[in-house]
């Protein structure tokens, strides 16, 4: 190498070091489920490899201690006539080499926070869809970008899933700004292909792809071969699937557990009456993480009937992860993490008939059940290790902070008084 070329070289930007502290903002910090649970357990997961874990959340609702994990509460986080310094000021302060926002699409916050630091932000759903559930009929994902056609096709060809024309102006105004959030981010990240599809669909070209870790502790259980147990959990809403669950176990001999609460629990109650299947329905409700781990395994299968395309479905990696197969709808990210015919079976999303056909099949063996369950607790085991999700997502931050560094920055030393 030459004179002229080592000089070249020694110019050029070097790799940033693994950032060791990050400040995680969420509009909850408990453990229900979904996102909240996933944040509680990231920000674990990090911490025990050393990483120094802030998190300011607009309310803190779980009294669990984390070690190494500090929070911050901001009631105003969400309050956009409040100064930007009372939202964020606090928690900013300490200097977090990466910000990464989960549930804090305000691009008023991303573009404060990147002031300080990169910002890397969290797409856990279909951020920039105005209707939410980005589907306009089971097993048909909507692949369009966001913009005003998302208006005609919400009127027109129902993908809004409602006959009430009066929220969607405001649905898409919402869409409108986590998309300018998503884009005003140094870094996006998603947890399964299907939500990447959508960053790319909507034209996010820095982004990276996750691994989730299962949120409960596993469990193994036993007697399965003794048991007929088909196990839901999950939130009460129609995207869910529940309702074809129900009209399913009018054709299964079987005990049927649905875990979970939301506005149509009651809807589903008078359903499985009317179905004449309520005496082998137990609706238990909302269950902490020990108690759902005990259901998972003693479950015979556990099934995942949504009608969304999922935007992963962490209920069927912590099924399988207690060595049950799953059997789910062929949607969304379910590919992801279900091998069809190796760790469950996938069906047509909706289709009562075939979710019966399917749940027969697997109850009527057991040992089928067994060899499924330990191929899916095997693949979670290294597809979906904490390990594999701490690594991926330090890898995240690395690149974000080399993008970060490498754009033109607003001024850096302080936040805006707004």
């Amino acid at each position: 190498m030459t004179a002229d070329e080592r000089a070249a070289a020694s110019a050029l930007p070097s790799d940033p070091p693994t950032p060791r502290s990050v400040l995680m903002a969420v509009p909850r910090w408990t453990r229900d489920g979904g996102v909240s649970a996933h944040v509680q357990t990231s920000a674990e997961i990090l911490s025990r490899r050393g990483v120094d874990v802030r998190v300011l959340a607009a309310r803190i609702e779980s009294t669990e201690e984390i070690p190494g994990v500090t929070l911050y509460r901001c009631p105003d986080l969400f309050h956009i006539d409040v100064p930007m310094s009372t939202r964020i000021g606090e928690a900013i302060a300490f200097g977090p080499e990466v910000i990464h926002l989960h549930q804090v699409d305000l691009p008023d916050v991303v573009r404060a926070m990147r002031a300080s630091a990169p910002v890397i932000l969290s797409a856990h759903n279909y951020p920039a869809c105005s209707a939410g559930a980005y589907y306009f009929r089971p097993g048909q994902e909507c692949t369009r970008a966001h913009g005003p056609a998302c208006v005609v096709n919400m009127l027109a060809r129902g993908c809004a899933h409602t006959h009430n024309p009066k929220p969607l102006p405001k649905r898409y105004k919402n869409a409108s700004l986590r998309a300018e959030a998503l884009h005003s981010a140094d870094l996006v990240v998603s947890y399964s292909s299907s939500v990447d599809r959508h960053l790319a669909a909507n034209g996010l070209t820095q982004r990276r792809l996750v691994p989730y870790s299962a949120t409960i502790a596993a469990r193994l259980g036993s007697g399965h071969a003794g048991r007929r147990r088909v196990l839901f959990a999950g939130r009460m809403v129609r995207e869910k699937g529940v309702d074809v669950l129900i009209r399913a176990a009018r054709e299964v001999d079987a005990e049927f557990v649905i875990c979970g609460d939301g506005r149509l629990l009651e809807a589903m109650r008078r359903l499985a009456r009317r179905s004449g299947v309520q005496e082998r329905i137990t609706f238990t409700g909302w269950l902490d993480s020990e108690q759902l781990a005990r259901e998972f395994a003693e479950a015979s299968v556990v099934v995942v009937p949504s009608l969304w395309p999922e935007p992963f479905g962490l209920v069927g990696i912590e099924g399988l992860a207690a060595g049950r197969p799953v059997i789910a709808s062929a949607t969304g990210g379910v590919e992801d993490w279900l091998d069809d015919g190796v760790s469950g079976l996938c069906v047509k999303p909706g289709d009562a008939g075939e979710l019966a056909e399917a749940l027969n099949l697997l109850l009527a063996d057991p040992e089928r059940q067994h060899t499924m369950g330990m191929a899916g607790r095997q693949a979670v085991s290294t597809r979906f290790s904490p390990e594999r999700h701490a690594t991926m997502i330090l890898e995240a931050y690395r690149d974000a902070r080399a993008i970060w560094q490498s754009s033109t920055q607003p001024t850096q030393g302080g936040i805006l008084a707004r």
